[in-house]
């Protein structure tokens, strides 16, 4: 969710920073960062459960077990039940992202090559997306690597609140039984997945800037 709305939409207010709709869009990250991702989905599940019934308010839904892994992501039900909980904890990094692709985006438009670009005659579709937003992404990709931690940390209140059998809402048990083993697993699994997912981020900024992988040639 979070790369498929900041991506256009950062890259949309960018290219055109003075229209009103990017203004209009900036103003209103700076609300989506301001507001804590448990009144979020609060406010979710007073409108879209309370309100106008249309999406459940907790739980998991129905379950298809897969080698005794019981999913969701088979089912319709299901897919209804994480559907506000995905984008309440996506809430909170989406107006970071759209922001930070945003201004890295006017950055690189204001770079020396981009205007060397612009005077070979190349077209706009070709400068913004072929030039432009490759290096764009290079920040990006660096602080959605570190941000995973954040997300991570805020699926314990968005469990809480959703009531979602998950890891957070287990650790949030842990804590009420003072289940120390639990506890330190919880918290072996959420560093294996850092360092994991550090990991990849590095592999995959490799594959984006050249330079990376030249200097590890030499």
């Amino acid at each position: 969710i979070i790369l498929f709305f900041s991506v256009p939409l950062g890259v949309f207010s960018a290219i055109k920073p003075d229209s009103l709709f990017s203004r209009a869009l900036m103003g209103s990250s700076i609300v989506g960062v301001s507001i804590p991702v448990f009144l979020t989905a609060i406010m979710m599940v007073y409108l879209f459960s309370i309100k106008l019934g249309w999406l459940p308010s907790y739980g998991r839904g129905e379950l298809v077990m897969l080698g005794g892994w019981g999913t969701g992501l088979l089912t319709v039900d299901g897919w209804l039940h994480i559907l506000m909980p995905s984008i309440a904890l996506s809430s909170i990094m989406l107006p970071l992202f759209i922001r930070l692709i945003r201004s890295e985006m006017m950055e690189v438009l204001e770079s020396e090559y981009i205007k060397y670009a612009w005077a070979k005659g190349l077209s706009h579709r070709r400068v913004w997306f072929v030039h432009a937003f490759k290096n764009t992404l290079l920040p990006v990709i660096t602080v959605g690597g570190v941000q995973l931690g954040v997300t991570i940390a805020f699926t314990i209140l968005t469990e809480t609140v959703f009531q979602w059998q998950g890891l957070g809402f287990m650790f949030m048990e842990a804590v009420e039984r003072s289940d120390a083993p639990l506890l330190v697993a919880y918290l072996m699994f959420v560093g294996i997945v850092m360092v994991g997912v550090n990991t990849i981020v590095d592999l995959i900024y490799g594959l984006v800037n050249p330079t990376i992988r030249i200097a590890g040639v030499k």
